[in-house]
């Protein structure tokens, strides 16, 4: 059976937003509660950051708070993710998430997982309008056989920073055909992931109060 690991990227030199990575929501830097909600159900996290000295804090950050990290290039992100690949089995499930996306969690994992099983894909976005989901309920799922095999290709250098570019190119039924209905009344046209700080105020205003920010659903952090 293929085992699922989160594979998480962080970056401290984000230029809309410096240091996003970790600005605080409920006092917990934004890394740490992507990766704190995302492996709430078991699931493996590993953080992948550049090993830039700029990085530093992000990286004893993150150790602090006991997540398993792994640093390289800067720039060549989906070098990153082939250095946690390369532990895992070719059929093994690769869940691409990033530190700007707090509200996808281990139940949303899980249950993606099990519409890609059924779906029996090889590659799956969840910002496909197949699923009517908001803007910032980003995961991205691939096996690790073929993020090895696309970067062999020759990619550019757009391909290697943005990792699932050269997926999608490589054409491994990426197209999904009609809706899932049932996350249609969780739709909002307002944006839910942090790119710049009127962003980040908010999506911090969702979780401000909460007092589990970290166990807390995605649903009800959109009700909220």
């Amino acid at each position: 059976m293929s085992k699922v690991k989160i594979i998480l990227q962080a970056r401290t030199l984000s230029y809309r937003l410096l240091a996003k990575s970790l600005l605080p929501i409920c006092e917990i830097p934004l890394a740490v509660l992507c990766a704190k909600r995302l492996g709430n159900t078991g699931i493996p996290v590993t953080v992948v950051i550049p090993k830039e000295k700029t990085d530093d804090a992000l990286y004893y950050t993150l150790k602090k708070f006991k997540i398993n990290v792994i640093r390289g290039h800067h720039t060549d992100v989906i070098s990153r993710y082939v250095k946690v690949a390369k532990t895992m089995l070719p059929n093994d499930i690769i869940i691409r998430a990033t530190a700007d996306n707090p509200l996808p969690d281990g139940s949303f994992v899980e249950e993606m997982v099990k519409i890609f099983k059924n779906l029996q894909r090889n590659y799956m976005c969840t910002h496909n309008k197949y699923f009517k989901l908001p803007y910032g309920l980003a995961i991205q799922l691939f096996k690790s056989k073929d993020l090895i095999r696309i970067s062999k290709k020759k990619l550019t250098k757009f391909d290697k920073e943005h990792v699932i570019v050269g997926l999608a190119k490589d054409k491994i039924n990426t197209k999904l055909k009609g809706n899932i209905l049932k996350y249609k009344q969780f739709y909002t046209d307002k944006k839910l992931s942090i790119d710049t700080l009127q962003d980040y105020i908010r999506v911090e205003k969702l979780f401000r109060n909460c007092k589990q920010p970290i166990k807390i659903k995605w649903q009800k952090i959109i009700k909220r």
